[in-house]
């Protein structure tokens, strides 16, 4: 079996995993039995149950992590190093699930659904907007500064070298990406800069220009934020949820993961077509074989897969296999204009955005499960 269908394997297991719990959990009303109501007697023991019930939710992850981080990897580490890097990337998350739960659930019990529905849009945004601070404390990522030759090559490229940072992500399918709520940080990834020829470091830069002027990036942002958002409506809206009590809270839990899962059966359609424009933009001002070198050595980098059935790749993939980008440049020409289609990151995006709503599935898939430095910034082209 090939490493891009190992990978694939743990995903489903994951995020299978986890689906079917959260099916159960609402067609049984698992949390409403499991749950004492006088977990209900205090702010301080719903939240405890809250808690447990995402430390749980850890602990059967654990086996998928440990295989995605330790063995089915491009890169061996040692044990400690690895556990210590989970243990830190998990504590970050439940830290930030700590406070969404309390935001959320103090608003809901005080004020009711509409003003909980405005916390899980502001948590959203801060999220968002500090995600690069999130994908430091999580990943311990580590930032310098453009070499004066990046910053010229991200000038002729339509990027501001003054937006550029070189960002060691440790793990080799770390794409870095656009940063901020006007995409005003672009991290690229250390070893893109010292391993990719100029020419093809000059194709990266031409992408990630493109993607923020056509508004790729804006598109997919919107796409996630209203995913989610829908999802919460629906989530506290559902059979037993709600965010007054522990077994409720829970419940919506649950309900707003199964929507993640929905999310990422569907939104990869949206995310593939910004790969393709991207590409297209690339291809007015460099050469075909010099894009097919670039897309081959970053796949390389991921999940080295030239072809996927369409199944497959309609399914689980956001990013289209190489070859398929390669025919789609294969029919095109140096064309003046290109469609702005697509938005870029979506599905991966939601994922990391989920976690305003204590989402099960956003360190789950098979891209990141078990690498916590791609907790935060997924893979992707």
């Amino acid at each position: 079996m090939t490493y891009a269908r190992q990978r694939l394997w743990l995903g489903i297991t994951g995020v299978g995993s986890t689906v079917l719990l959260c099916a159960a959990a609402v067609a049984f009303d698992l949390p409403h039995r499991l749950i004492h109501p006088l977990a209900d007697t205090s702010f301080g023991a719903a939240m405890a149950c809250i808690a447990l019930t995402w430390m749980l939710h850890a602990l059967l992850l654990l086996p998928v992590d440990v295989a995605g981080g330790l063995f089915v990897v491009r890169e061996k580490r040692g044990v400690l190093s690895w556990m210590a890097s989970w243990l830190r990337g998990v504590t970050v998350q439940w830290l930030v699930f700590a406070l969404a739960a309390a935001l959320l659930l103090r608003t809901g019990q005080q004020f009711g659904v509409t003003y909980a529905i405005l916390v899980f849009l502001l948590l959203q945004a801060i999220l968002f907007s500090r995600q690069g601070l999130i994908a430091w404390l999580t990943g311990g990522i580590t930032l310098q500064d453009a070499t004066p030759e990046l910053q010229e090559a991200a000038r002729a490229a339509g990027v501001a070298p003054a937006s550029l940072r070189i960002a060691d992500g440790t793990d080799p399918a770390f794409i870095g990406g656009w940063l901020g709520t006007t995409a005003q940080r672009l991290w690229l990834p250390a070893r893109w800069v010292e391993e990719l020829s100029a020419a093809q470091l000059a194709v990266v830069l031409t992408r990630r220009a493109a993607v923020r002027a056509l508004g790729l990036r804006r598109r997919g942002v919107l796409v996630a934020l209203a995913w989610n958002t829908t999802g919460f409506v629906l989530a506290t809206s559902a059979p037993r949820a709600d965010l007054v009590t522990a077994a409720g809270f829970v419940t919506m839990m649950c309900w707003f993961t199964l929507w993640s899962f929905v999310g990422v059966l569907v939104l990869p359609s949206l995310s593939r077509p910004a790969v393709f424009t991207a590409d297209a933009v690339a291809r007015r001002t460099h050469e075909p074989d010099i894009i097919a070198s670039t897309i081959t050595q970053l796949d390389g980098w991921q999940d080295d897969e030239p072809e996927r059935g369409e199944r497959v790749e309609t399914i689980f993939h956001p990013v289209p296999s190489r070859g398929a980008r390669m025919r789609a440049l294969d029919a095109r020409t140096a064309e003046m204009s290109v469609e702005s289609a697509g938005a870029w990151q979506a599905t991966r995006l939601m994922l990391y955005l989920s976690w305003a709503g204590l989402g099960g599935l956003s360190r789950a898939v098979h891209c990141n499960v078990g690498r916590p430095p791609l907790w935060v910034l997924l893979p992707g082209d």
